[in-house]
């Protein structure tokens, strides 16, 4: 009994702590709401917002103008050893562009090359 009395005068101090806090907090949401609500407030939140004359521009950037910008730079560039970076920049489009077709040729001929030979292991 005696430990529910001193546990129930625990949870009461506790209580009044919490209600206190509460309380405090309702006053200061009070005071900041009426200094929001006051006509000085008011000005200043004015003068912060951008007038009519002036205004922001919105750009975008996609990725393949982005990546447009950065072929050109390297293009531009003319250090040796970019090559590779250029490629892989310039992507299928480069690809499908003349120049590749020996390439692609040998890559074809090596991977029938490479079946065969595995065909042959195989069997």
């Amino acid at each position: 009994l005696k430990e529910l009395e001193t546990s129930c005068k625990t949870k009461t101090a506790e209580w009044d702590e919490r209600s206190k806090t509460r309380a405090e907090e309702l006053v200061a949401l009070a005071d900041t709401i009426k200094v929001l609500n006051d006509d000085d407030a008011l000005d200043l939140f004015k003068k912060t917002l951008p007038s009519a004359g002036s205004s922001f521009l919105q750009l975008s950037n996609t990725a393949a103008g982005m990546r447009a910008r950065a072929l050109e730079a390297l293009r531009k560039s003319n250090r040796s050893g970019l090559g590779f970076l250029v490629l892989a920049l310039s992507g299928k489009k480069a690809l499908t562009q003349k120049g590749f077709e020996k390439v692609i040729k040998m890559c074809d001929n090596m991977v029938e090359t490479l079946k065969k030979e595995q065909q042959d292991d195989d069997d």
